[in-house]
């Protein structure tokens, strides 16, 4: 007796650099998806990713890329600057999207996206990869069991210095506290009334800082500090160095990243794995960002837009970042009225 089966999900990347190539790794592990193209300017890393991953469709132009018929979705990891475009482009020709954050850098390509996403049939899902990391889920359950209002929330994403010189082509705030936003905007219930931010340059001839801190008032009371520094020491051997901390009236949250779970220490060199943001198990991809691209391809099979994140929330976070980065540049406090 056969069994009828429902056909995959056909996907592509738009954007191989780090972080496409790891979600070509998790969609490579993923049953019912098939990973039917892959899109970049670089030629070069087209063919070394081709020969890598078995895949035969290679595009250096999206629009070719998105003219493929049998495709339902794309995921876009390219530069910020490039998503509004690209998700218009995306939406023409009725793909759904899975948009890595930061959606983008401007307010009003923020509002362009925002008005695509109500217009449109399409799923266009922020990539807020932290909203499907078992910790932070956990955090967030606590806090809707709890029921009280938070008090003040602690928000901390430092990074290997060897990594400040891939990366600060983008502001910080957005490349490290995008996420952290996005927490704070996912356990509150409330907006910004001011916000006041400090930053420092770590490298003389980079205008891009490489440590910032930043104040939060919420309308409701509720007190956010936030804290991101580019110069972590390389020798903990540690992908991110990050800490959530809440406190509400008698109670006290506290979540930290990695978790001291595991260390190796080999040759003089310590190493801290990663195993919960994606970690391989067995051969395929485990953690936060394959349970990001699950519920993403849910929604595709299901027919659904009632995405774990909203378009609404994303852009409320590149308001957010805004104001912090203009704060620390105005060197003053910004009230969220003037947003």
């Amino acid at each position: 007796m056969s069994l009828d089966k429902n056909p995959p999900i056909k996907l592509a990347v738009i954007g191989v650099g780090e972080f496409g190539i790891e979600h070509l790794k998790a969609l490579q592990s993923i049953r019912g998806v098939e990973v039917c193209g892959v899109c970049d300017r670089n030629e070069d890393r087209l063919n070394n990713i081709s020969k890598k991953f078995q895949i035969k469709n290679v595009y250096t132009d999206a629009r070719e890329l998105l003219q493929v018929e049998m495709l339902d979705g794309v995921i876009i990891a390219t530069d910020e600057k490039s998503h509004e475009p690209l998700a218009h482009m995306a939406v023409s020709y009725k793909k759904h999207i899975l948009l890595e954050k930061p959606i983008t850098t401007s307010i009003e390509a923020a509002n362009k996206l925002l008005e695509l996403d109500q217009k449109s049939d399409q799923i266009i899902m922020p990539g807020h990869m932290l909203r499907f990391d078992p910790g932070y889920i956990k955090v967030r359950s606590a806090i809707e069991e709890i029921g009280k209002p938070l008090i003040s929330l602690r928000l901390k994403r430092n990074v290997p210095i060897e990594r400040f010189n891939l990366h600060s082509r983008t502001h910080p705030v957005f490349m490290a506290l995008a996420h952290d936003v996005d927490q704070l905007i996912w356990n509150t219930e409330s907006v910004p009334k001011r916000i006041f931010a400090m930053e420092r340059k770590i490298v003389p001839d980079n205008n891009t800082p490489g440590v910032f801190l930043g104040l939060i008032e919420m309308e409701d009371g509720l007190l956010c500090s936030l804290e991101t520094q580019w110069c972590f020491p390389d020798e903990y051997g540690q992908y991110l160095d990050v800490e959530l901390e809440a406190m509400y009236d008698g109670g006290h949250i506290k979540y930290r990243y990695p978790g001291n779970t595991i260390h190796l220490m080999h040759e003089g060199m310590l190493s801290q794995p990663d195993i919960q943001l994606f970690p391989v198990v067995h051969g395929n991809i485990a953690g936060a960002l394959r349970n990001e691209l699950e519920h993403f391809i849910q929604l595709i099979e299901n027919d659904q837009n009632n995405s774990v994140v909203t378009m609404q929330e994303a852009v409320l976070g590149v308001k957010i970042c805004n104001a912090l980065i203009r704060s620390a540049q105005e060197q003053r406090v910004i009230m969220w009225e003037e947003i």
